[in-house]
């Protein structure tokens, strides 16, 4: 194994052991209480989301998934009452500024503003960006849905929880932004380098608020926006239920930023040697 790819391997390994750990923990002490807590999910229909619902579920969450796909949903809101919480969800396409409009209406309407908004859904395009010159959409619907409506949603609902003094806003991104660089992935990777960049400065501005914004920087997890790209098959990465554990932890602890340690080195090396960072970035293949 090239030593990129073992990096890799020993990121998602080390992932699945402090997972395990994580669990033990929770037998110990109980985990999180989260009770009474609002919790919405976009992209709740399938893979992180739908992981991340059904573990909220488990410690008591009342939980509102968001997707475009009603069966999927319905079927994450099965799984969340089975594992012990409640669950409701609303259809939305985030891809569309009024549909999201209506959403945030529909939660006013039924006076659930959540005490956690978890920005999850998002689109990925693997692409070269001279083989996209006659692609501007893309660019434009990558934009739309893994930036502008995370910051759509997040601008409508944070009135609320400034005047109620609490609120935690959490942003799924990728391990690219800290590398500072994704070659294949130009139009992914701006988007989710925005919403990090939106993220941290809202932190800084709601620091006395009782808001917070959290970014998880997660590397390639096995989910089916992964699954068209053959290449991925044998690449190490986290399942979407480890992915949920980091961001349960997150609730928990309230971070700037969730990350795994080798974005820390990608990032090192990004600012010393960024030509260097983008030829690993490439030999690693995605």
């Amino acid at each position: 194994m090239d030593p990129t790819r073992w990096l890799l391997q020993a990121a998602s390994d080390r992932a699945v052991i402090t997972h395990r750990i994580d669990g033990i923990r929770r037998s110990v002490r109980g985990g999180p209480d989260l009770r009474g807590r609002r919790c919405l999910v976009t992209g709740g229909s399938s893979g992180i989301g739908r992981a991340l619902a059904v573990l909220l579920g488990e410690h008591g969450a009342s939980v509102l998934v968001v997707a475009r796909s009603q069966d999927e949903l319905k079927a994450t809101c099965v799984e969340v009452e089975k594992a012990g919480g409640t669950a409701q969800f609303a259809t939305c396409d985030l891809s569309d500024s009024t549909d999201v409009a209506r959403l945030v209406r529909h939660l006013h309407d039924i006076d659930w503003i959540p005490d956690v908004l978890v920005n999850n859904a998002g689109h990925s395009i693997r692409r070269r960006a001279a083989d996209a010159v006659h692609r501007f959409h893309d660019y434009e619907r990558t934009a739309r849905l893994n930036y502008l409506a995370p910051v759509e949603l997040t601008l409508a609902l944070l009135p609320a929880m400034i005047e109620r003094k609490s609120g935690h806003i959490i942003n799924v991104g990728t391990w690219g932004v800290p590398a500072g660089t994704m070659p294949r992935f130009t139009a992914y990777h701006a988007s989710k380098a925005a919403l990090t960049a939106f993220g941290r400065s809202l932190d800084a501005e709601l620091a006395s608020t009782g808001v917070c914004v959290t970014t998880v920087h997660y590397p390639l997890v096995r989910t089916p926006m992964i699954a068209p790209t053959e290449d991925y098959a044998a690449m190490p990465a986290l399942t979407p239920e480890v992915a949920a554990e980091w961001i349960l932890h997150a609730i928990e602890t309230r971070p700037s930023t969730v990350e795994p340690i080798f974005a820390r080195y990608t990032q090192l090396l990004s600012m010393i040697a960024p030509r260097k960072m983008n030829a690993i970035a490439l030999s690693i293949g995605i």
